[in-house]
């Protein structure tokens, strides 16, 4: 059992700082569909290049945390 005091302050601007990067991801991902649609890219062909984009981002992120 933890013995770390809540503190709801602190709670909520991590959830603020979630939601924010979140957000900021969602707009950098319709930004890449845009930009992929204007080569002509495909919307299914695009999926595969932002969903292979965005599995190396957590593989990476997992191997700096490990």
């Amino acid at each position: 059992m933890s013995t770390e005091q809540y503190d709801p302050v602190a709670y909520g601007q991590e959830l603020a700082a979630i939601s924010h990067h979140q957000a900021e991801a969602t707009s950098a991902r319709f930004v890449v569909f845009q930009a992929l649609a204007a080569v002509g890219i495909g919307h299914e062909q695009a999926d595969d290049i932002v969903a292979a984009l965005e599995a190396g981002a957590v593989a990476g992120a997992h191997t700096w945390i490990s």
